[in-house]
């Protein structure tokens, strides 16, 4: 018989008795639960893969160390039994415990934001923020509709579907494309702030930052900052809902009901052991594909914005100079993911997939890696975008927790990912070529504003080190040349473009500074 004791845990909510739990070795039964608690987070250690993949079939959950052999979940006291039953050995979490049972409250003088998470915009607040922005930047930024909520299809109240168009309306040409979503699972709280913060930093730098400026005059950034408006409202009461809120599943009044949007996608939609046809299930993907109006909205919107780059088949490759790049934001462990997540054979683009995943992943220090290295799922949103239009797709999971505390979010995981973002969408014209090449950072001109016919110098540093190695190591090469464009894209037909010299007198490293003379005669 184990004992695990959090008593320490009763001092911190008082009306929360954690009383000790004992697991017993030799049969199913939890002999004793804490006081007034619906659920418990446990760490379930499992013995096979198997044993693994027939678990999150079934049910969500919060992460998986297969490293250390464990998952972390919430359970109520039959499902802890079902657990024992089924060979897992459970450890109970007793802080993510604490945290489960806090009830959602405002804190202090806290007027705005979810309650207890004041950095965390509500739905509504989140889309008066992206209205106020389309109206303050008419000439770069659109909020479009693009669909229904489940409940609003349904009369049941419920929301739009939108997006926050990103680009400057005065400059054409093909622009390559940058499609984020956030918030599919209603409970990852982190998510949509992030892309909400994404869009005010790229406005709001427009015009004074040189990065950001190229970035909206030649590229377009489509934003779905709640991807899940109904399942976030209730979410956002401090309970953990991670589906929509389709009163057809489960039960009008059940907080199990709804669909896993991210398993209802069209393509392999419960193909392979990845997704539950039970209607209570946290996995549950729908009773056919696309079935959910939020995924046919995204599916369609997605379907206008970028060119199908791919063939019909499992083993057709992308065209390599194919545009675009996807990202969807999930919390949490802290990962970059690429397709395929329904098999664990590489996709037609693995290798190129690999490259820019490791390229993001180098801004957070998450880990890279293929999506199926976590466990096998099916019917979600980045193997349908890779998978039906041969996009450069990807999952990011933020942070620790579901219900990240606001400083944890402020002093890392905003600025971290910032930068992560800003690269997905410098990537999005060539993704599967340009992250194979050197990244082009620390770039300066000295002095800063001179008249014209003035020479300045040109700095830079030009770096094919910035991979994130800790899942395997990506090939680095020698720079080998490096040249520079006024104003002009050097993609652009018939523009002029200069030589940067190494600093050093020779270009033999993978990272070397650079430096030119600008000559601003005619400009």
């Amino acid at each position: 018989m184990r004992s695990i004791l959090l008593a320490a845990a009763a001092a911190l909510v008082p009306a929360f008795a954690l009383a000790p739990v004992s697991l017993a070795a030799d049969q199913p039964v939890v002999a004793e639960w804490p006081e007034n608690a619906r659920h418990v987070v446990v760490r379930a250690f499992y013995e096979t893969d198997e044993q693994l993949q027939n678990f999150v079939a079934r049910t969500a959950p919060w992460k998986v160390d297969r490293r250390k052999r464990y998952l972390i979940v919430d359970v109520d006291e039959q499902q802890a039994v079902a657990l024992q039953a089924g060979g897992f050995r459970l450890e109970i979490d007793q802080a993510r415990t604490v945290e489960l049972n806090i009830p959602a409250s405002l804190a202090g003088a806290q007027r705005n934001g979810i309650p207890g998470f004041s950095c965390y915009r509500t739905v509504s607040e989140t889309y008066a923020a992206a209205e106020a922005l389309a109206m303050a930047y008419p000439d770069l930024a659109a909020w479009v509709d693009i669909g229904d909520s489940w409940e609003k299809t349904n009369g049941f109240g419920g929301a739009d579907l939108m997006v926050l168009r990103l680009t400057n309306a005065n400059t054409g040409g093909d622009k390559p494309a940058l499609f984020t979503t956030s918030a599919i699972h209603a409970r990852e709280y982190t998510t949509a702030e992030l892309n909400t913060r994404f869009a005010e930093y790229l406005l709001q730098n427009y015009g004074t930052d040189a990065d950001v400026t190229w970035l909206l005059d030649y590229h377009e950034i489509h934003l779905m900052l709640q991807a899940n408006p109904d399942g976030r409202r209730q979410a956002q009461t401090g309970i953990l809902w991670r589906k929509n809120a389709n009163q057809n599943y489960c039960g009008a009044g059940s907080q199990d009901r709804g669909a896993d949007l991210n398993r209802n996608f069209e393509y392999e939609w419960g193909c392979c052991n990845g997704s539950s046809g039970s209607q209570c299930s946290t996995v549950y993907r729908g009773p056919t594909p696309g079935s959910e109006p939020e995924v046919a909205a995204i599916q369609a919107y997605a379907r206008s914005i970028f060119d199908d780059a791919r063939g019909p088949n499992a083993t057709d490759a992308a065209s390599a100079d194919a545009s675009g790049v996807y990202i969807d934001i999930h919390s949490f462990s802290e990962l970059v993911l690429w397709p395929w997540g329904y098999t664990p054979t590489p996709a037609p683009n693995g290798s190129a997939l690999q490259t820019l995943g490791r390229r993001l992943a180098w801004f957070t220090g998450y880990n890279p890696q293929q999506a199926t290295e976590l466990y096998i799922t099916d019917g979600t949103t980045d193997d349908f975008i890779y998978g039906d239009l041969g996009v450069a797709a990807y999952t990011y999971e933020l942070g620790t927790t579901f219900f990240q505390d606001c400083g944890t979010f402020e002093s890392t995981i905003l600025p971290d990912n910032l930068p992560s973002l800003v690269y997905a969408a410098k990537s999005a014209r060539a993704p599967y070529l340009d992250p194979s090449g050197p990244a082009v950072v620390d770039v300066s001109l000295s002095p800063a504003a001179v008249a014209p016919g003035e020479s300045a110098t040109l700095t830079a540093t030009v770096d094919d080190s910035r991979f994130e190695n800790r899942n395997g190591t990506e090939p680095t090469q020698p720079i080998a040349s490096a040249s520079f464009s006024v104003d002009t894209p050097l993609w652009e037909d018939g523009v002029s473009t200069s030589a940067l010299s190494a600093s050093d007198g020779s270009f033999n490293t993978s990272s070397e500074s650079v430096t030119a003379t600008v000559d601003t005669t005619g400009l």
